[in-house]
């Protein structure tokens, strides 16, 4: 069975908005499912058709933000408000085998829409609410928001002080992944039991999860992380910044002892100096030290050369690309 089929049978009714519940819609229907999305009459939709760029037309109906968390959705535009309209949105309730909804409580409380009220009246369907903090909190909560409330913020940016958000909806993206798992861990309930499934995820825990090693580093030795750049707070050199001769930037990833000692020989250093910087501990504590030492070296180098160089030894690396270049690349067309 072809990917793009795999879901042909499964229906899901969207009823969420902005990004973490239309990106998991968007993962079904490219998977074959029919994805139905209901957008706000009185508001003029989704409220991400109003996040155009500059660069956009200002009278198109929807922008670039909208389109990336929305393919393939059959879009229905209805006003709870109106009788006949809810009576369209229960027909798709019925019709359909999983609902994503971010109502926030007091909305879903004045349409009758509460999660644990839709699993009573359709026990067979799987019903996803997502929300900020969870279900019986009543504030918001968008991306920039829970960065902040979860430390993601707190650690970006540099030592100086210097804050910075990360440039894509993070939070809400892993959430979305969040929503997808719990939905097809219920899906393959749903084959032996023959029994849906009620399912909260929140922004604020999605987050709190995907802090993994800073979270560890906090609950086992104390660590409070702090702005590094892009310094890896475990790992050295990983995430450190070079040079090379003709202007390029980049990043080695060097992960373990071995790679490093590869890296060592590559670029002829001497072996009386290895001892120093030999295991991870010693070039952490080193660190500065050796980020010296290194592009001593790769500032003799061209970009081509050090490439040869990390491939040729397969060492890790990175140079630090933009969009444009990133999208001239074949890889990003497969």
């Amino acid at each position: 069975m072809q990917l793009q089929t795999f879901f042909s049978n499964l229906k899901v009714l969207e009823l969420s908005s902005v990004l973490a519940g239309p990106l998991a819609g968007s993962f079904f229907s490219e998977l074959g499912a029919k994805v139905t999305k209901v957008e706000n009459k009185t508001s003029g939709g989704d409220i991400t058709r109003q996040w155009l760029l500059p660069e956009e037309d200002p009278q198109k109906k929807a922008g670039a933000y909208y389109y990336a968390a929305n393919y393939n959705k059959d879009v229905v535009f209805l006003d709870f408000n109106q009788k006949e309209d809810m009576g369209v949105l229960t027909s798709l309730i019925q019709s359909h085998d999983v609902i994503i909804t971010n109502f926030q409580k007091k909305v879903a409380q004045k349409y009758e829409l509460e999660p644990h009220t839709l699993y009573e009246d359709y026990p067979e369907k799987i019903i996803v609410q997502l929300n900020a903090y969870d279900y019986e909190d009543p504030r918001p909560g968008f991306d920039l928001i829970m960065q902040a409330e979860t430390g993601f913020i707190s650690m970006n940016g540099t030592e100086k002080g210097e804050l910075c958000k990360m440039p894509v909806a993070m939070i809400d993206i892993m959430a979305s992944h969040q929503i997808r798992e719990a939905i097809l861990i219920a899906l393959l309930q749903r084959q032996h039991s023959q029994k849906g499934s009620l399912i909260h995820v929140s922004l604020y825990q999605s987050g709190i999860a995907s802090l993994a090693n800073q979270a560890s580093n906090y609950l086992t030795a104390g660590k409070i992380a702090g702005p590094m750049g892009t310094l890896h707070p475990n790992i050295a050199p990983y995430g450190d910044l070079f040079f090379s001769s003709d202007g390029h930037r980049f990043f080695l990833g060097v992960g373990s002892d071995v790679q490093f000692q590869k890296l060592w020989k590559t670029l002829n250093f001497s072996e009386k100096d290895y001892v120093i910087f030999a295991n991870n501990s010693n070039r952490l504590q080193n660190r500065t030290e050796l980020q010296i030492l290194l592009q001593s070296v790769f500032t003799r180098k061209t970009m081509m050369e050090l490439e040869s160089c990390f491939l040729s030894s397969d060492i890790p690396f990175a140079e630090i690309k933009n969009i444009k270049e990133v999208f001239e690349n074949a890889l990003s067309k497969k």
